[in-house]
C-alpha cells in the first residue's frame, strides 16, 4: 500500500495547522511502515488530500476518473474560517457551497474531532466521515523544562505567566486574552504570527494598543512557547482539534479554555482543564489557577492522561486502517 499525501501551497502553509498536520501524517505513517509520496505523478494506491484549493479539487476529480480512491482531511470549515481574515465573513456563504461540493468528492473525509463531523453533516456533506486525531509528537515535549530558564530570560518573564499560542486572529480569542490581562499584574504572552494586512481584522491595532503586561513576540518554535509559560489560556471562539491544546497536554501545562463544542467530552471542566464563557468567567478561573498550585498540578496531570491516545504511533495505525478500509470497499 502506497499513499500520496497532497498539500497544495505547501511552502506557504508550513507554519500553519495544516502544515503541522501533514508533517504529523508523514511521521505517523513512517512509524507504521506505510509507504508514502508527495509526487502526484508517481505510482500510488490512493491520494490523501489536505487542502481545499482548486488544484486539490482538480486532483480529486482526476484521480477518481482514473479509478483511484480519494481521502480528504477536513482541516477547513466555514465555522473556523469566519473571523480570521478581512472579508472572511463575507466569503463564508460561497465557501460553504464550495466545501460541500469539494468534500462530497471524497470516498472518505477525515475529521479531527467529533464536532467537525457534526458540522459537515449539518452542512450537507454526504461522503463517509471518520474521526482521527491530529496527533502529537510526545517526544518533542519531554524535556521542555530544560529550555525554561533561557526562554523566560529572553522575554523577561517572572512569576506565573498565562500564555497562548496561535495566529493572532479575532477568532482565536485575542481580544478576550488582552481584556482579561488588563485585570492582572502578571505578564501575559501570546506566541503567534501577526498578519500586517489581510489577516489583521483589527488585530494589528489591538496588539499595538495592548497593555504593558501583554507581550506579542510573533511566531516562535512551539517548545519555546510551552517552556516559557505556566498556564495555557486559550479563549478561542471556534476550533476543531487545535494543535495548541494537544501540545499543552503534552507539555503538562494546566489549561483554561473557552467552553465551546469542540472541547466537549474529552476536556472536562475541573478535571483536566478549567472552562469559561466570558471575560468575567475567565478572570475568576484564572485567579483561582494562579493562586492554587495544587489545582494547576491536578489539571495538568489529568490532561496528560489523554496524551497516549493522541500519540503519532496510534494516529498512524488508525490512518493505516482507514486507508485499508477505503481500498477494500
Amino acid at each position: 500500500m502506497k499513499i500520496c499525501l497532497y498539500q497544495e501551497l505547501e511552502n506557504y502553509l508550513k507554519k500553519s495547522g495544516i502544515g503541522t498536520a501533514v508533517e504529523h501524517q508523514r511521521y505517523a505513517l513512517n512509524l507504521n511502515e506505510v509507504e508514502w509520496t508527495t509526487d502526484t505523478s508517481a505510482s500510488f494506491d490512493l491520494i490523501h488530500i489536505n487542502t481545499i484549493g482548486p488544484k486539490s479539487l482538480y486532483l480529486a476529480k482526476k484521480m477518481k476518473a482514473k479509478g483511484k480512491k480519494v481521502i480528504m482531511h477536513a482541516h477547513t470549515t466555514v465555522e473556523d474560517f469566519k473571523n480570521s481574515f478581512w472579508f472572511s465573513n463575507t466569503l463564508a456563504y460561497p465557501l460553504s457551497k464550495y466545501l460541500k461540493y469539494f468534500y462530497n468528492h471524497a470516498d472518505l473525509v477525515i475529521c479531527t474531532a467529533e464536532y467537525t463531523r457534526h458540522v459537515l453533516i449539518e452542512r450537507g456533506v454526504t461522503s463517509e466521515l471518520k474521526v482521527i486525531s491530529n496527533g502529537i509528537d510526545l517526544e518533542r515535549f519531554k524535556n521542555i523544562e530544560q529550555k525554561r530558564e533561557l526562554s523566560r530570560e529572553k522575554y523577561s518573564l517572572e512569576g506565573i505567566v498565562p500564555f497562548s499560542l496561535g495566529h493572532v486572529f479575532a477568532r482565536k480569542g485575542v481580544p478576550t486574552f488582552v481584556n482579561v490581562a488588563k485585570k492582572f499584574p502578571n505578564t501575559f504572552i501570546w506566541f503567534g504570527t501577526i498578519y500586517q494586512k489581510m489577516g489583521s481584522m483589527g488585530m494589528k491595532k489591538l496588539v499595538q494598543n495592548s497593555p504593558n503586561n501583554v507581550i506579542f513576540p510573533g511566531y516562535v518554535e512551539n517548545t519555546t512557547a510551552y517552556s516559557s509559560g505556566d498556564i495555557f489560556f486559550f479563549p478561542t471562539t471556534c476550533e476543531h482539534q487545535p494543535f495548541a491544546v494537544l501540545e499543552a497536554i503534552a507539555a503538562k501545562k494546566p489549561m483554561l479554555l473557552r467552553d465551546i463544542p469542540a472541547f466537549e467530552g474529552w476536556l472536562v471542566h475541573n478535571k483536566n482543564c478549567l472552562k469559561a464563557r466570558d471575560e468575567d468567567g475567565f478572570t475568576q478561573q484564572l485567579n483561582e489557577l494562579i493562586d492554587n498550585k495544587q489545582l494547576r498540578n491536578k489539571l495538568a496531570r489529568n490532561a496528560y492522561r489523554l496524551a497516549d491516545t493522541h500519540s503519532l504511533k496510534k494516529v498512524g495505525s488508525t490512518l493505516k486502517e482507514a486507508y485499508h478500509y477505503v481500498l477494500t470497499h
